[in-house]
């Protein structure tokens, strides 16, 4: 049996020029997140579906192979990426994997 987590994503292309500026609700992107090898109450396996999580958000965003350094750091600071992220770690319902989400926002706040 094979387990998926489905992350969507509202997909803004504000420009070619101009990175995720607003979002556009109608434009609905999903990627299915395999999680079935891990055990999620287990700190390491629950850091390594955030890192997957995040993946697929950055990718649903927007983000390619292709894309530059500047464009992957305005898109990984986007409310595209964030909301992403917040709806797929809610709809696990795994605490462990809600705990280190968690810490990563406040790291990321301590740090500006």
């Amino acid at each position: 049996m094979k387990i998926t987590i489905t992350l969507a994503a509202a997909l803004a292309l504000a420009g070619a020029a101009v990175g995720p500026a607003a979002v556009a609700h109608d434009n609905n992107v999903s990627v299915k997140v395999a999680y079935s090898d891990l055990n999620l109450s287990n700190p390491r396996d629950s850091a390594v579906l955030l890192h997957r999580l995040s993946q697929a958000a950055m990718s649903a965003c927007g983000v390619s192979d292709f894309s530059l350094p500047d464009y992957r750091w305005s898109v990984a600071r986007s409310d595209c990426y964030r909301d992403s992220m917040d709806r797929a770690v809610a709809a696990l319902n795994a605490p462990m994997v809600t705990h280190l989400y968690d810490q990563r926002g406040e790291l990321a706040d301590a740090s500006r």
